[in-house]
């Protein structure tokens, strides 16, 4: 892998302007693109336009990871059109994907998602019948094992969309301008996390809890970025995250793609804390990894510096 930084292929063109108006030009192709590809959605299901949203079984969640196809296109336009690279650039100064990490980053989100689940199935030991939400089997297993790979398939494909454009070209792009941490770490991941803003289905308290969510995961998925110079990481974790839905989702929560559902009420205060406990447990997997990393692989001091 290169030595150069992360943040190297978007020096020669990081003019402020050129990554506000690409970042700009992605997000309404996004926006234009999901409009069309949920109409068309809705066309060939038969279905009402407001379902395809709802993601609630495999066709209609299929339809809405399909709409991250925006993102993708947005920035095989913009990235040669403002900034003459290529979309493998945003892997990073060797223009390759670290497998290697993708993997450890997927195991490490799935093992928590296990250990989370884990102690959802102490609660139930635990507490008081009717605290701990109801866990339900909603598919048979051989449909489910059927669908499995396309659906994790698509929800690799989504995944990688937002790193791709979070992670990507908006830390490289920032990071190569900036040094502070709140420019292109924690304002990138504030905007990655307005779009998970779903006051309607979770009610305002929980809707911001999960914005915080998204907040806190993408400034630690940029902190990562950046300390292994590839996105292999980040898009590993987040693949890993999303990926876990297929086993245990949440009901009424793009739950299209899964085996099992647990059954909360998505405005109520267990869905708070089961909010909140991810990410102070992703926090705490993170600070972890960092000290271990600190003792065994010292930042070069050229990564520090333009």
């Amino acid at each position: 892998m290169s030595n150069l930084p992360f943040w190297h292929p978007a020096l020669a063109r990081a003019q402020i302007w050129r990554t506000l108006l690409g970042f700009a030009l992605i997000m309404v192709i996004w926006f234009f693109g999901t409009f069309a590809i949920l109409n068309l959605g809705a066309r060939l299901l038969n279905r009402p336009l407001y379902q395809m949203a709802s993601a609630d079984d495999f066709a209609t969640a299929a339809v809405f990871f399909l709409t991250f196809a925006g993102f993708h296109v947005g920035l095989v336009i913009v990235l040669p059109l403002l900034h003459r690279r290529s979309y493998a650039s945003l892997f990073g100064a060797a223009k390759r994907l670290n497998l290697r990490h993708f993997g450890v980053g997927a195991a490490v989100m799935l093992s928590l998602a296990l250990a989370l689940y884990a102690l959802l199935a102490i609660e139930h030991l635990v507490l008081p019948e009717g605290v701990p939400p109801e866990v339900m089997r909603v598919r048979s297993v051989g449909p489910w094992l059927l669908g499995l790979v396309p659906a994790l398939a698509l929800i690799l494909f989504q995944t990688f969309a937002e790193e791709a454009v979070f992670r990507g070209y908006l830390l490289q792009q920032l990071r190569a301008r900036f040094v502070s941490v709140w420019i292109w770490g924690v304002l990138p991941s504030l905007a990655f996390g307005a779009l998970h803003f779903d006051a309607f289905s979770f009610g305002f308290l929980n809707a911001s809890a999960y914005v915080l969510n998204a907040t806190v995961m993408g400034t630690l998925a940029a902190l990562v970025t950046l300390r292994t110079g590839n996105l292999g990481a980040a898009a590993g974790l987040h693949f890993g995250n999303n990926a876990a839905l297929t086993l245990i989702g949440i009901g009424g929560n793009l739950d299209g793609f899964s085996l099992w559902i647990v059954q909360m009420d998505l405005r109520g205060g267990y869905t708070t804390y089961s909010i909140l406990a991810q990410t102070v447990a992703m926090t705490v997997v993170f600070l972890i990894w960092w000290r271990w990393m600190g003792r065994h692989r010292p930042i070069a001091k050229d990564r520090n510096h333009d």
